[in-house]
């Protein structure tokens, strides 16, 4: 599990031993075993933070831009009014061993 909050560098991680760390930047806040407790303290200092670092719109440009993108990564690789191979009206059938 990895949870982060970007503009504050809060990161909550599960470690290979199984304990979850809670972070901002290189200062841990809190290690234990209990998931519940990790998130708990992860939303905690992440409502204190969207405080100081309230969300921002992002600018037309910017919003064009990403809709550029993503019109980009979802172009249909195929044509569905072509490229499919025909049929053939004369197929062999098991009664006649065609």
């Amino acid at each position: 599990m990895r949870l982060e909050f970007l503009p504050g560098h809060l990161l909550l991680n599960q470690g290979e031993d199984g304990t979850y760390r809670v972070t901002v930047g290189h200062q841990e806040m809190l290690r234990t075993r209990s998931e519940g407790k990790a998130l708990k303290k992860f939303n905690e200092i992440r409502k204190q933070m969207e405080e100081c670092f309230p969300p921002t719109e992002p600018s037309e440009a910017d919003k064009a831009e990403a809709f550029r993108k993503m019109l980009q990564d979802s172009l249909v690789k195929h044509n569905s009014l072509g490229g499919r191979k025909k049929k053939s009206t004369a197929r062999g059938t098991r009664t006649f061993g065609g």
